[in-house]
């Protein structure tokens, strides 16, 4: 009797779960649109005349003071990145989900072509999209002894032991100083900029949008192709199943039919 019960709630929440599912894919679809649009319609602002508001922007990354070190991986430094530690086989949230990103430069050709123009971008709320060679990963079995910077990185973190059932993956994506960058994002005044008041800030859009990739634009433009047609037709079809479901579990189709 408990298992029934336990059963036909994993079933109700998992329905409901795929109506969010099915929303977010929508979202996501008409956010990697929005991206295209971008790429295509919007001139590449010159660094040295970037207009507050939407902008869309191609230069050189280069950490403003030192770079940052990743703690684990083998990679020495990185201009931002995004590091996560979850189990591989339980139904939980990541232990570890941070990114760490602190105000980079952006560095071109200024409009003369004799100097090198720089404004800086905060990637905080930036969403990443790097190419495979900017992700590491490893996967560590239950029974497995940690290397000494995962097991540094696991007690600094508090993360939980891995017992005898646990499979763990520790993993990262980072920019690296020098990597030829598309942003795509907002600019606003850079009020920690030296006494310049023209100097900007590119950072995330208002409604949380914007985009970060070391790939080319013509590689963006390819992984977006019919996108929007994709992810809207993905996340009906989740949507309508999810929500069909949940209405029969609950007994709500029941009822409205028999109305």
């Amino acid at each position: 009797m408990i298992l029934a019960i336990v059963i036909y709630a994993a079933l109700v929440l998992g329905s409901g779960a795929l109506v969010v599912v099915g929303i977010g894919t929508v979202r996501s679809g008409f956010e990697r649109y929005e991206e295209r649009v971008a790429i295509v319609d919007r001139p590449r602002s010159s660094l040295e005349s970037v207009a507050f508001g939407e902008t869309a922007l191609v230069g050189t990354a280069r950490p403003d003071g030192g770079a940052e070190r990743v703690p684990f991986g083998g990679r020495e430094r990185a201009v931002c990145y995004d590091v996560t530690v979850e189990d591989t086989n339980k139904l939980e949230m990541a232990h570890v989900d941070e990114r760490i990103a602190p105000p980079f430069v952006l560095e071109g050709a200024a409009d003369d072509a004799t100097d090198v123009a720089r404004i800086r971008v905060d990637a905080s709320d930036l969403r990443l999209d790097l190419s495979a060679d900017r992700r590491w990963s490893r996967e560590v079995a239950s029974h497995e002894v940690l290397e000494e910077n995962l097991a540094s990185f696991a007690e600094a973190n508090d993360l939980p032991d891995q017992g005898l059932e646990r499979d763990r993956t520790y993993a990262y994506e980072y920019l690296a100083p020098g990597d030829e960058v598309f942003v795509y994002g907002r600019a606003v005044p850079d009020d920690d900029a030296a006494a310049d008041g023209k100097a900007v800030l590119v950072t995330a859009q208002e409604d949380g949008g914007g985009v970060i990739s070391d790939k080319s634009p013509e590689t963006l433009l390819a992984e977006r192709r019919r996108v929007l047609v994709k992810s809207v037709s993905l996340g009906a079809l989740e949507g309508v199943v999810g929500l069909a479901g949940f209405l029969w579990l609950t007994g709500i189709a029941q009822l409205l039919l028999g109305a």
